[in-house]
């Protein structure tokens, strides 16, 4: 995976899994929220990925991943990537051996009248189909408020 992760807090670029493992056995009860958003502006796409750390009611902190690309003009493609980029997070999480993702939160709604929910139901199917709970509108705030907050 490609994309590098930095603290919200400093911008401080971290290494994903150590950073993590370390958050997580720093604090008890650690609960894992990934989720991915975009934008298009102008002639670039831009994603947003954060890991959100969260401690319970203490609390917790955010670190993300920003990837400027070509404009991707499809709304189905540029909305595949961002679960896409959301599962790769969690795999590579998985994969370091770190405590599996409580969410994989996805900014698509539920309502047809909006363009998301064209990729609703495939990016729930896929997300389940890796092990990961995924979470929609209204229920995808943590990690979606987070992934639209770095995508400006």
């Amino acid at each position: 995976m490609n994309l590098v992760f930095k603290r919200l807090s400093d911008h401080r670029v971290v290494d994903l899994v150590d950073y993590v493992r370390d958050a997580i056995n720093v604090e008890e009860k650690v609960r894992l929220y990934i989720g991915t958003d975009s934008h298009n502006r102008g002639d670039l796409t831009v994603y947003g990925t954060v890991l959100v750390i969260h401690y319970g009611n203490r609390g917790g902190h955010v670190i993300y991943s920003k990837e400027v690309v070509p404009r991707i003009r499809d709304t189905f493609s540029r909305l595949w990537k961002e679960v896409d980029l959301s599962v790769q997070v969690a795999e590579e999480l998985k994969a370091g051996g770190v405590a599996t993702v409580d969410y994989i939160d996805l900014d698509y709604n539920p309502d047809p009248k909006y363009r998301s929910n064209s990729v609703l139901r495939s990016a729930v199917g896929y997300v389940e189909s890796m092990g990961y709970v995924a979470r929609t509108k209204p229920f995808a705030a943590a990690a979606s408020y987070a992934a639209d907050a770095v995508c400006h």
